[in-house]
């Protein structure tokens, strides 16, 4: 017993010793020495999310209008999808910068979900430089957290991709001031659209700005006309089962959707392509 004791207060000891050390790293501007990097961030638990932000600069004085987004857009998706409640524990984390997600995962984009981590990333700032030098979009909360919901809920499946990317920017439907409807209708106008064999098997080979938004109609139309059901069921079938889900074929339904479109939209929108197709501001 008195050995033990002797040995709880030498491991007290070294605690308090190194506890000090990294205490006093932090304010003097996070170095512990020349190797270790001392990176301060703000945690709020909500429900099952878990939220981190940086501990100062744009993100953390947004905090909470970006965390209110988050469960608005949570909300709006899960009613969207038809679900009542989602328990799944998330972390939810923001980054000043591409490169400061790229230093922390490997990878950096304005908005990226690891369904196997549990982690759904963006970056959110207001500084112009980095703005334009990592082409930093608007923070995709709400098609990110899509992505969350439904592969979560129907998980991944070989060439679902088109849906999956397809149904997340129908969620959010608004790029640069237009809804996917109106955006489909104009590459539908130029012939510009993707022939869906190479949307189905290839999705990501293709304009990511022409298949998102062609992808992103095709599901509103399917979720418009044919509901939940049937769509979950593509999902995770895949293209090979449309007609025997839809009872028609894909060519017959795409006939239908642009001839409906354009009573719909009788009139074309004008875009500045070379502009619109660098991303959405």
């Amino acid at each position: 017993m008195r050995s033990l004791r002797k040995l709880s207060l030498m491991l007290l000891s070294i605690f308090s010793i190194f506890g000090c050390t990294e205490t006093n790293s932090i304010e003097n501007e996070g170095k512990v020495d020349n190797t270790w990097v001392s990176k301060t961030r703000v945690f709020k638990q909500i429900k099952n999310y878990e939220f981190i932000f940086p501990d100062k600069g744009y993100a953390y004085e947004k905090r909470d209008s970006l965390v209110q987004e988050c469960l608005t857009a949570i909300e709006e998706n899960m009613k969207l999808v038809e679900i009542d409640t989602f328990n799944v524990p998330y972390k939810i984390v923001f980054y000043p910068s591409k490169a400061a997600m790229k230093d922390d995962l490997g990878y950096g984009y304005s908005g990226a979900v690891n369904d196997w981590t549990k982690t759904a990333s963006f970056v959110a700032t207001d500084n112009i430089e980095t703005i334009k030098k990592e082409n930093i979009v608007a923070v995709p909360i709400k098609h990110e957290l899509m992505h969350m919901i439904v592969l979560e809920l129907w998980g991944r499946y070989e060439n679902s991709s088109w849906l999956n990317e397809g149904l997340a920017t129908y969620a959010n439907n608004n790029c640069n001031g237009y809804s996917v409807a109106e955006i489909y209708k104009y590459l539908f106008t130029q012939e510009m659209l993707i022939p869906i064999d190479s949307l189905v098997n290839d999705f990501y080979a293709n304009d990511e700005m022409i298949g998102y938004h062609q992808s992103a109609y095709i599901v509103q139309y399917l979720f418009e006309h044919y509901g939940i059901e049937k769509f979950s069921r593509l999902w995770k079938e895949g293209f090979t089962s449309f007609e025997e889900i839809y009872k028609i074929s894909f060519s017959e339904m795409e006939l239908n959707i642009n001839t409906e479109l354009q009573e719909k939209i009788p009139n074309t929108i004008e875009i500045d392509w070379e502009s619109f197709k660098k991303g959405c501001k």
